[in-house]
Formats: C-alpha cells, structure tokens, sequence
C-alpha cells in the first residue's frame, strides 16, 4: 500500500511541482513512512486532498453594532499561511496595521523566509505600523502610484497559495467593516498573481504596467478561477459581461459605485427581469389583459418552476455621503432598483461610520447565485473610473456551486442586516422630515430648460465679439422647487429622472423648509484643463444644491431634453411626488429674439417655464406659463436679485423668487432652520 500510495502521489503532482512543492511532497511522504512505523496509517484520501488544488472564503460578519458583531477571526487563515511558510512570501497591501498578520511576517523573517513587499506611495511616508516594522527589518520594499493609489490586497506564500479579498489589513479590515477573503491553493493562479508582482516590484504601476498574455483563467478543485488586474486588464468589462449574462438574479454588496455603464445595465437587467415577472408570475396572470398576455407570449419564454428574478443590491453609508450625487444610487432609485444602505454600525466611534470601521467595505457581485452555475466576482477592485484606469487593482472571479451558494447566503444576511434607504428618513417624527410625503407636497415651480445666456463660451473661441450660435454657452439651466406645506420635508435620496434616465440625486441631509423654494443650478465650467480658459460664473446666484460640483467631466451636467421633456420628482421609494412635461417638447419658455437683427446669437433672450398656481397636474401644458417680468423697475429689480446683473438683459426668469405670476403660498419663514423639530 505504502508503494501504491508513494507513486500515485509523486505521478499525480511530477507534472507540476516545483522545488518547494517537491519539498512538501517528499515531507508528507516521511511522514508516511513515520506513521507507518508506529502502526498508523494515514487516510489516502486525506493525503491526496492536502495536495489538491480548491477554493476557501472567509467573510466578516461585524453585527450592527459593537455589541453583536462576531469576531470571525479571519486574519487568522492569513496568520496561518504565513507561519506554514517555507521559502517565500510576496505581498502587496495598501493599509497594513493588523498587529497579528505583520508578528506572523517578522516570525516568518526570522526564520530565514525571504519576504517582498509592495506598497501604496501615500502610506510609506508616515506611521502605519506594518510599513514602519518592515523598514525596521530592511525587508526589500517598493511603493509606487503616486497619482492614484496602489489598492491591492494580496498575499502569495511559496509560489503556491495565494489569499485575496476587499479588505485592508488592518484591524476594522478584519474585524469590524464588512469584507471577504479568498484562499486559493493553485501553483498556476499564484504564479499569475507573482507576475503582476513583479510588474509592480519592479517599478511599474498602474498604466505603466503590461498585459502579460497568461490566459487568465484557471481550474482550481470544483471552482473556476478567473484573474484580471487594472488597469491593464479590462476589469470592469469582465464585470459588464458577467451582468449582461445573467439569468436569474443579480445582488452586490459595493463601496464605490460612480460607473455609470453598469449602474445603466443594473438598470436594463432590472427592467428586463421586471418583465420577465410580470409574463411568467402565474399569481399575476389574471392581470394581464389580452394584449399584454399576447405580447408575453411573442417575447418572454417563461421557464418551470417559476422563480422571481431579481437586481438587488446594499450600498455603503460613507461612499453614499463622499461621492454625494455621483453615487449610482440615485439612478437605481429612480428606476425602482431595490438597494439598501448597510447597517453595519461597528465602529470604534459609535455613530461615526467615517471612522475606525461601520463601513460595508466589499467590492463583490453574486450572479445567479442560488443557481447551479453561479458566478462570483470580488476582490479589491470598486466599481469607479478611478479603478478602471488608473489604481492597481484586482478582480478574481470564482465560477462554480459551493463557492457561489456561500455568497449568496452571505449577501442574504447583509440584506437582512441592510436599512431600507428612506424608511427611516421619511415620515418619523424623531429626524428632521417631519411629514409622510404625499403627492404634491414638493412640486417643480419654475425650470429654465435652456441653458441660453447670450454669453461666448471662452471653451470654444477666445473671440468674444463671434456671433457663430456654436461658440455661445447653452448648459447654463436651473430648476426650482417648491416646498407647499408648512413643514420641513427631509428630501435625503429624492431624485429627479427623465423617462429615460437619472438627472439629479440629492444627497442625505437635504432638506427644504416650509414653503421654501430650492433652487439647482449647474457647476457651469468645462472640465478643468490647465490649457483651456474656464466659464467661470454662470447667470444665477445663490443656489441651494449644485450639479457636479466637483467639476468632473465623468458625473452627470444639468442637461435638460429639449424635445422629450419629461422630469418626474421621485422620493426614495420610487413615489412620484410630482411631474413636469409629458415627453414632447416644453410646453412654454426657451429662445426668442429681442430684434429684427437675427446675425448675432447676443440679441436673443430666453424664458423659464413656471408653475401656474394654485397647482395643477404637471403633465398638462396648461400648469406652466412663460415668465414675464414686472413692468415696475423696483418689482423687476426684486424678481431678478438672483440673476447677476449682466445677465439680465438676456435672461427673463425668476429663480429662488416667487413667480411671476404669482403663487398660492405664502414666503417661508425666517427662523425655520432655527426651530425645534417636532417629536424631539
């Protein structure tokens, strides 16, 4: 037996072993021949799965607080691999404090491991604990990324094993924000990641670095391992592709969410599983009328047993607040996409999910994840621009049952754990929205959709007397609400949408007083070049929210349809509260000529659309009129104060003032930010 069992092994492995792994082998076979010698004979199975290639995941589970959170001790595996180490341990981390995981590298030092590191640029000028030890011991070092950030997280242990995952290796990465970790047993995925090390110990980082054809892909025990790094390789649209194959449910748990192209697909898979419910649902058939049944019937193939599909998703509170109305989100609200906030509250500061943990700090999508082909994708890669093109990042995805069915479970107990975004925000009492929100209650009062301001664009020519209508700056647009009640209304996560799209999310902590008007302006410049002139200021003052304020050519401008104008004012639950337009063109406002002279743009003037009061439906052409200001200087003077002064000659609008022909509702108060709020 002893024989059979030697040369099965050594013929199983002769193919791909390495030294090291020669090392172990031989090792395993002396204790073989020692516990055979004692009259104990080792489980063949148990030898041959010590040298089988698979998959392990660890995941945190933090609680809602610090009372109930559990610690999984996850570093542990990490702490673990290091001390097994016989020869080598590459790793390249961006935060890197965990007390345990850098005791178990210098133990690991001391006993002659060869140790390699890579780190972010940012990090090594300063005290974080882990860079300051590995100084200390003169372990060979390389930082790089200096505009952007190396956000990788990885650890490789004799050429063999490699551990990956979303979290920072520090101790709320472990312990108290939410994250997951894989530990891959694979000579072929470890020599992958070995040569994106290299690229970086060698100095090159982010786009520096090159696409080494390595194929990517491998088979790991039951799991198929996929390997992409960015921005070399093309991350997120290996991440596009995994959502536009998806079959039957999609659900993420993220940090950063700005990308636009997949929260737009999250978007059509929802739409198209919607669809998909409705034809295929048999509670729901009766429902359909004959047309819509006929139509299910052309398009949909419903398949037996029926099960509900589904995009679902829990979005981190910090990234919600830092990215402000950047964030995804927004245009998942608008477009009933169900997301959660999570509720992981575990944090050194209790309150302060900013800082010392409380953050959902997961990068991870499940793809049909209670099927029998689920597709996983995780790693430290966010779902940003800033990652698709410029970080040091890694994705791995993990095709295969077991590995996927513990992903879906463990996104089933973050939904659990989840805030539904709006609950809590709208209708209680203790927080600042005082009223439940009812259909009107926030109206659109007056929307200057055409962005005209008789102004030449500096972006576009340096000649200010040019009377080409290209050259003339036409993005300059606002829209105002208005508050109809006497109560302050918490407007936290409330979007506003086209038929088509999200136009603008405002972030939490947004609030409108009684009888206020909220006036939304464009940040109104190009995006920032060092050899462009910049639109500086724009026609309107005093706003109360900004678009892209950041001045970033990535997020979202104030745009408005100029054909298919249709605005629908959405709180967080998706309840229209209320409408602007119907789809066609506005109904009033835009362009006119002050003169017979029609060769020069600059004697032009445009108009606002405004609310007819008292109010009516917004979809009817008879709710809006164009402005038309006061004949009385002083009147005129008032209705135009936040208009700049220069500007008023081409613009007839009245933002932030009430209309100019006239409302139902009194001016709000002046001491309302002031007031006690009711249920305190």
């Amino acid at each position: 037996m002893m024989t059979t069992v030697t040369w099965r092994l050594l013929q199983m492995r002769s193919t791909r072993m390495g030294s090291d792994e020669m090392k172990r082998v031989l090792s395993w076979l002396l204790l073989l021949l020692f516990c055979h010698g004692c009259g104990y004979e080792l489980d063949q199975a148990d030898l041959e799965a010590s040298l089988t290639p698979k998959v392990e995941v660890y995941f945190n589970f933090p609680g809602s607080e610090q009372a109930n959170g559990t610690d999984t001790e996850a570093d542990d595996v990490v702490v673990q691999m290091i001390d097994r180490a016989n020869a080598t341990v590459d790793f390249a981390v961006m935060g890197f404090s965990r007390r345990t995981i850098i005791s178990a590298l210098e133990r690991a030092f001391y006993r002659g491991v060869r140790l390699r590191f890579v780190g972010n640029s940012r990090h090594a000028f300063g005290t974080v604990r882990g860079y300051v030890v590995l100084d200390r011991l003169n372990i060979p070092t390389q930082v790089g990324n200096q505009n952007h950030i190396m956000h990788d997280k990885f650890f490789i242990i004799d050429s063999r094993f490699t551990v990956t995952g979303t979290g920072n290796i520090t101790s709320t990465g472990f312990s108290r924000n939410d994250n997951n970790w894989v530990l891959i047993d694979s000579p072929q995925v470890a020599a992958d990641f070995t040569a994106e090390f290299e690229q970086m110990f060698a100095g090159r980082f982010g786009f520096a670095k090159r696409n080494i054809d390595n194929g990517n892909v491998y088979q790991v025990g039951e799991t198929k391992v996929e390997v992409l790094f960015s921005p070399q390789e093309d991350a997120m649209g290996r991440i596009l592709e995994a959502v536009g194959n998806a079959k039957e449910s999609i659900e993420f748990f993220i940090f950063a969410f700005t990308k636009d192209q997949l929260g737009s697909l999250f978007i059509q898979k929802h739409n198209e599983f919607q669809q998909y419910n409705r034809c295929c649902d048999p509670e729901r058939q009766d429902d359909l009328s004959a047309e819509d049944s006929a139509q299910c019937t052309a398009t949909i193939t419903c398949e037996a047993p029926f099960r509900p599909r589904y995009v679902r998703g829990v979005i981190d509170r910090s990234q919600l607040h830092s990215n402000g109305p950047y964030h995804e989100v927004y245009r998942l609200l608008a477009f009933g996409v169900p997301v959660r906030m999570d509720g992981n509250d575990n944090s050194r500061q209790p309150g302060d999910y900013q800082a010392g943990g409380g953050r959902q700090h997961a990068k991870t999508l499940v793809i049909d994840g209670k099927t029998e082909n689920p597709v996983v994708l995780t790693g430290s890669f966010n779902w940003s621009a800033s990652a698709t093109v410029a970080n040091d990042e890694v994705l791995v995805v993990l095709s295969g049952t077991h590995t996927g069915h513990q992903y879906a479970d463990y996104f089933d107990y973050l939904w659990t754990m989840a805030k539904k975004i709006g609950n809590r925000w709208i209708g209680e009492p203790r927080r600042v929205g005082v009223q439940a929100i009812e259909s009107g209650s926030v109206i659109f009062n007056e929307i200057q959709w055409d962005g005209y301001n008789g102004r030449v664009d500096p972006a576009e020519t340096a000649n200010r007397e040019s009377r080409r209508p290209q050259d003339f700056v036409y993005n300059d647009e606002f829209i105002e609400l208005l508050n109809t009640t006497d109560q302050v209304i918490d407007m936290s996560m409330w979007t506003i949408a086209t038929d088509d799209d999200f136009v603008v999310g405002l972030y939490p902590g947004t609030v409108i007083g009684p009888y206020e008007r909220f006036l939304i302006l464009d940040h109104n410049t190009e995006s920032y070049d060092d050899l462009r002139p910049q639109f500086r200021d724009g026609a309107y003052l005093e706003p109360d929210f900004v678009m892209n304020n950041a001045n970033d050519a990535r997020f979202l401008r104030l745009n408005l349809h100029n054909a298919r104008f249709r605005l629908r004012l959405l709180d967080p639950r998706g309840n229209a509260v209320d409408v602007a337009g119907n789809g066609a063109a506005p109904f009033v406002g835009g362009r006119s000529w002050n003169s017979d002279d029609q060769s020069d743009p600059r004697n032009q003037r445009v108009q606002s659309m405004e609310r007819i009061h008292p109010i009516a439906d917004g979809s009817l052409a008879s709710s809006w009129r164009a402005c038309v200001l006061s004949d009385n200087p002083d009147d005129k003077q008032a209705q135009q104060s936040q208009i700049r002064p220069d500007y008023r000659n081409h613009v007839i609008a009245t933002p932030g003032q009430p209309n100019s022909g006239g409302e139902a509702y009194p001016l709000p108060p002046e001491n309302w930010r002031t007031r006690p709020t009711p249920g305190q």
